[in-house]
């Protein structure tokens, strides 16, 4: 389509929609959130596990295990970073039910 060909009524429309669409999800989504979180700080805790822990865990691993090519004296240094990353990467995705048993204790 064209420029000159548009029809203004149904664009208007469109934006209208996509405003209301808008405004819909920034009403709902924090009341959905918030159901969600059983403890203070628990999106947070999500969040460090899904985009910062995984992810830098698992690019140290990577270049770790290329760099124990090169030299392989750096293998148990590569089982360090594992072991760690996954220790980390368990206690964010169980900090929840850690935090209740603490609490219960």
């Amino acid at each position: 389509m064209t420029a000159a060909r548009r029809n203004p009524k149904l664009d208007r429309s469109v934006a209208i929609a996509a405003q209301a669409a808008l405004v819909i999800a920034f009403v709902a989504v924090p009341e959905v959130a918030l159901a969600q979180a059983t403890m203070p700080g628990q999106q947070l805790l999500t969040f460090a596990k899904n985009f910062i822990i995984a992810p830098i865990a698992l690019f140290a691993i990577v270049i770790s295990a290329v760099a124990a090519f090169v030299r392989p004296d750096l293998i148990k240094t590569t089982g360090y970073i594992a072991i760690i990353a996954v220790i980390l990467y368990f206690l964010l995705a169980n900090a929840d039910r850690l935090m209740q048993a603490i609490r219960a204790g």
